[in-house]
């Protein structure tokens, strides 16, 4: 089987846990069947450009013509709407996708992420390109819903849902009607989108990010040469993600400046429009660091040392990738009650969760974890069986079964329509 995945960024650019669970997709799809990446890269070069990897993966990477990437884009709603208002029918994006489909003719594409990559091009352009070829879509987000994808904006309110993401999600509403399969890893995020209108047509699967077997752990004083993290005696507590106000940074922050216990540390591994005002929040407390953006082995190094991980989430988040990694990984758990959060974290059983943006129960569940070894063993042993739920070829053969029902299914609907 030939797939295309589509996601507006890829490895090594990325910014969250939809990239890597995309790149950690494409290596294992790629063991058995052929695969195609279309993405973007920032700057502008009309065509698209071609590479493959050492597993054979075809990556078209796209740098079309916008006021910024995803990367660089500023938070300010003007320029959001301007990205997205350019974004909206991107005839650069319609004509890459038109020859990435002749040449590569795969047998189905799989959206993931398409901010930035024009979701009316991509869905509109492939049916004339190509009008045998079904489209499956994974929800990462609310992305078909809010301009922001978060059902949170910048300045506190929620997604009501304003006017802009009403008449957004209007028209995503129509541009998704030809979508064969819809693919969420919870259900939370899956039922926000059944319960506006979405997808009545579609096949719906639930199914939760796959995670690739590490390799061996190292020692835990290894931390890539860093000995702040891991160090014996302390207890080292981590965040990584998007510094952005929703995912509640701020109120981490405020939260550990609670606790009094010289030992704990803070680490703070991600960047974003909130990382400055973090900062400010920290200043004076020397037990608080931060890493900027990370990846690979420094990425792998601070989750394997860490004893505690928050995810001191305000939106409702959907599946977070690094509560999976923690789960795998060792450090305990401690995250919001909201969003899909619940469907991965039992309380008392394999982390701790708290109710979002309650500083207070934040610094009661560090302090609870660093004054009971007994806790933290018996929570660390659920959370590896609960990793193991996650195992990336029980994943990719449930992805495949949904695949090759989406092609029969979609090889049959004329048929269908001719009896109707």
């Amino acid at each position: 089987m030939k797939i295309c995945l589509v996601s507006n960024l890829y490895p090594p650019l990325g910014q969250g846990g939809a990239e890597i669970y995309v790149g950690r997709l494409a290596t294992a799809l790629a063991e058995d069947h052929q695969v195609v990446v279309v993405t973007s890269e920032p700057g502008f070069h009309l065509a698209p450009r071609r590479e493959v990897t050492r597993e054979g993966i075809v990556i078209y990477r796209l740098a079309r013509l916008n006021v910024a990437h995803n990367v660089t884009l500023p938070l300010p709603l003007l320029a959001q709407a301007a990205y997205r208002a350019i974004d909206l029918y991107h005839p650069q994006v319609a004509a890459a996708m038109s020859q990435i489909i002749r040449r590569e003719r795969p047998d189905l594409i799989h959206l993931h992420n398409w901010v930035g990559l024009s979701l009316a091009a991509l869905l509109l352009n492939v049916p004339r390109s190509a009008p045998h070829i079904p489209v499956a879509l994974t929800l990462h987000d609310y992305g078909l819903l809010c301009a922001y994808a978060s059902i949170l904006h910048p300045d506190g309110h929620t997604c009501a849902p304003d006017l802009p993401c009403r008449l957004l999600a209007d028209l995503d509403r129509w541009l998704v009607n030809g979508v064969g399969l819809v693919i969420s890893p919870s259900h939370y995020v899956l039922d926000e989108h059944l319960r506006r209108g979405f997808f009545r047509r579609a096949t719906q699967q639930i199914l939760p990010y796959g995670l690739e077997n590490p390799p061996p752990r190292p020692s835990r004083a290894s931390g890539e040469g860093d000995s702040t993290i891991g160090h014996e005696g302390t207890f080292d507590i981590l965040y990584m993600g998007r510094v952005q106000f929703y995912k509640g940074t701020e109120v981490l922050i405020r939260a550990f400046r609670r606790t009094t216990d010289p030992t704990l540390r803070l680490h703070v591994a991600g960047t974003g429009p909130s990382i400055d005002s973090c900062k400010a929040l920290a200043l004076g407390d020397d037990r608080i660091r931060f890493y900027g953006f990370v990846a690979g082995e420094l990425r792998r190094s601070l989750i394997e040392n860490a004893d505690c991980m928050v995810v001191p989430s305000l939106w409702p988040d959907n599946y977070p990738v690094s509560i999976q990694d923690a789960f795998q990984s060792g450090p305990i758990v401690i995250a919001s009650r909201i969003g899909g959060i619940p469907e991965m974290v039992r309380d008392g059983v394999n982390g701790l969760l708290v109710e979002p943006g309650d500083e207070s129960r934040i610094a009661a569940a560090i302090e609870r974890l660093r004054s009971s070894p007994e806790l933290v063993a018996k929570l660390r042993a659920s959370a590896a069986e609960t990793a193991r739920l996650y195992d990336m070829r029980f994943h990719v053969a449930h992805l495949i079964d949904a695949y090759q029902r989406l092609l029969v299914t979609d090889r049959l609907r004329p048929f269908d329509q001719r009896a109707a």
